[in-house]
């Protein structure tokens, strides 16, 4: 049986886990907030499953249209139940709002946000390309603007509308606070 102290030890291990968790999704929330979208070289469109990456796409064609960037890349190389990537989901949506197919740039093999801004980095170079929008719901633009920041991209952030549902929200902020621990343990071992 665990002494007492030992018990006091966890309990306060624990309660110290989830206090700095709160605190990572508030900063991750506040920092999603802000639209930080500003004249670039390419709007880079992250792909998250049909829907999400409907909502991000809506919202990067209409920073096109704005005159923010005159390249759209769309990334994900996740596979859909339709048997199309994330990338080509957010070029045939964007294609159908009035972005030119020559204005569209696929990146159809990312199956992580680290993937997203390693892949998208090299056409940024192959193309010459220096800065960036990305888009991505608020809760996970942060560590996009992280992971792509370490690939040597200026990026600025501009965040789609959510679905609203706040269980919806919740779970994927959740899941954002832990993406984040990790993605920082990986690279605390170099990974």
């Amino acid at each position: 049986m665990p002494s007492s102290r030992t018990k006091r030890i966890v309990l306060t291990l624990v309660a110290l886990a989830v206090i700095a968790s709160v605190a990572l999704a508030t900063v991750l929330l506040a920092y999603g907030s802000q639209d930080r979208a500003r004249p670039a070289d390419v709007i880079i469109v992250l792909g998250a499953g049909e829907i999400m990456t409907v909502n991000r796409t809506d919202h990067g064609v209409a920073l096109y249209h704005q005159g923010i960037a005159p390249w759209l890349l769309c990334s994900g190389g996740y596979r859909g139940a339709n048997g199309i990537t994330e990338a080509e989901l957010c070029a045939e949506r964007a294609e159908r709002a009035g972005v030119p197919a020559s204005a569209i740039v696929l990146e159809p093999e990312s199956r992580s946000t680290q993937q997203n801004a390693r892949n998208a980095a090299a056409i940024m170079r192959d193309q010459g390309w220096q800065s960036a929008v990305v888009v991505s719901d608020s809760y996970h633009l942060l560590r996009a603007r992280w992971l792509f920041g370490r690939e040597d991209i200026t990026v600025w952030t501009s965040p789609a509308p959510g679905s609203g549902r706040v269980l919806d929200t919740l779970y994927f902020l959740v899941r954002e606070v832990g993406a984040v621990v990790y993605q920082a343990g990986k690279i605390a071992l170099g990974s």
